[in-house]
């Protein structure tokens, strides 16, 4: 992820139930901190989760540029607009998932794909720590 030309790599979760009609991610304070430092600014927004229960996280108004980092390739950058909470893990919601051409293939054992690698090749995601 990228912000106001300072960029991370992390760990994102992609089968969560993180739904959206527009890319978002979200991530964890201490990630958050290091990233933007003091140079962002957000709104509170109202989120339903994937349970029909509403939350109010902090979202950035200016949004990060995400990519996704295999062996092989790199895809984005996808603009996404980030919500900060107090989790350990970068999530990832429906919409960025898509617009990064990732297809998942079996979420139990983590198996995806790239779009373009359909029937061709599978690709076994990282168990976060």
């Amino acid at each position: 992820m990228c912000y106001s030309g300072r960029c991370m790599e992390g760990l994102g979760i992609a089968n969560s139930g993180f739904a959206g009609r527009e890319p978002e991610v979200v991530l964890p304070q201490a990630l958050a901190g290091d990233l933007l430092g003091k140079a962002s600014s957000a709104v509170l927004a109202e989120r339903v989760l994937a349970d029909g229960s509403r939350i109010l996280l902090p979202r950035l108004t200016t949004p990060l540029d995400v990519y996704i980092v295999a062996e092989d390739r790199v895809e984005g950058p996808v603009k996404a607009y980030a919500y900060v909470t107090r989790g350990g893990f970068i999530l990832l919601n429906d919409a960025l998932i898509s617009k990064l051409r990732i297809v998942i293939l079996d979420p139990l054992e983590g198996v995806w794909c790239f779009r373009d690698e359909l029937g061709k090749r599978e690709r076994r995601g990282i168990t976060p720590p």
